[in-house]
């Protein structure tokens, strides 16, 4: 049995579900509606109510928020735990170069006893600041109670989008008529309103907008491919796990950390029209084996997953008993 360990965060979000369970971690989540100070408040209050209760010895935080990395570094000495702070990209780098924030976000994570981060860039980033960190990767989401069947010969592109900056979506609505030329749909999920988008202007794209955990990964199961791209290079985009567990072919951006780990299963795409389209071409007509290849994937993932956890376990410091 493990020392006593809890997850916190402030947002719903598929990754601290499965980062919680593998590392075997009760997961707590504060999704508290209304103004931003509201929130806070709601959150910290809930966060500390947490923390009486369950008296941790290990304390895992999401980051982003980066208010909650704050606040749990001001309880740390009071409920004496270690903080761990699992840092997405936006929890490494300044995601628009603020250089204030940026200063802020290297005290959190110099402060911290360990950041957990995605890629081995990043890890040396926060060795860089002063902090500790240890890679783990996504671990794969179970997908096993969405078994949709779908048509073979169906030329379905889910097209996983939220409107972030990163996100060249505006070349992939250029590429859809094209594609649909060629015989291919693209379902694009996300919410397009906040992107300022009259999906009326891009009629070769079915917009889904966003959708219940369910519908999504219904749609998701019923595609013929996946395509989730980013322009940041050190960005591991929660869509190609999905489709790895899914099984689906991936098309993803071509960037170092993305080819590095999405090693199988996959095909990788510059950022432009000629090259998308080739890319869907490729992935539909090998869609079989690049299947196959993902089976192959899944079992290294898996292995790999089970190592990360030990590291993680290893230089926090947790005793098992």
């Amino acid at each position: 049995m493990l020392s006593k360990q809890i997850w916190i965060t402030w947002e719903n979000q598929v990754r601290n579900r499965a980062m919680s369970l593998m590392l075997g971690s009760s997961l707590y989540v504060f999704n508290c509606t209304g103004g931003r100070v509201k929130r806070y408040v709601i959150c910290c209050f809930k966060t500390i109510s947490t923390l009486w209760k369950e008296k941790p010895a290990v304390v895992y935080s999401q980051n982003p928020s980066i208010v909650l990395v704050l606040f749990l570094l001001m309880m740390r000495p009071i409920f004496r735990y270690k903080l761990v702070s699992d840092a997405h990209y936006a929890g490494v780098v300044a995601f628009n170069g603020n250089k204030l924030l940026q200063s802020i976000l290297n005290i959190c994570n110099r402060m911290v006893d360990m950041v957990i981060v995605t890629n081995s860039d990043h890890a040396r980033f926060i060795h860089d600041v002063g902090g500790k960190a240890v890679v783990c990767e996504d671990p794969l989401p179970d997908l096993t109670a969405y078994t949709r069947r779908y048509d073979d010969q169906s030329r379905t592109v889910f097209f996983i989008c939220s409107y972030d900056v990163d996100e060249p979506y505006k070349m992939v609505f250029e590429a859809a008529n094209l594609l649909a030329k060629e015989g291919f749909t693209l379902c694009v999920t996300g919410n397009y309103a906040k992107a300022h988008i009259d999906p009326k202007d891009y009629p070769a794209v079915s917009f889904l907008g966003y959708l219940p955990e369910a519908q999504y990964y219904e749609k998701l199961m019923s595609s013929s491919i996946v395509l989730d791209l980013t322009e940041n290079e050190n960005c591991l985009v929660c869509g190609a796990y999905e489709a790895m567990s899914a099984g689906k072919p991936l098309i993803t951006s071509n960037t170092l950390s993305l080819r590095r780990f999405f090693t199988k299963g996959t095909v990788f795409t510059d950022h432009n029209v000629d090259d998308l389209i080739e890319a869907v071409k490729v992935a539909y007509k090998n869609r079989q084996q690049l299947s196959n290849d993902i089976v192959e994937w899944k079992e290294w993932a898996i292995n790999r997953q089970a190592f990360n956890a030990k590291q993680i376990f290893k230089e926090i410091g947790i005793d098992c008993v």
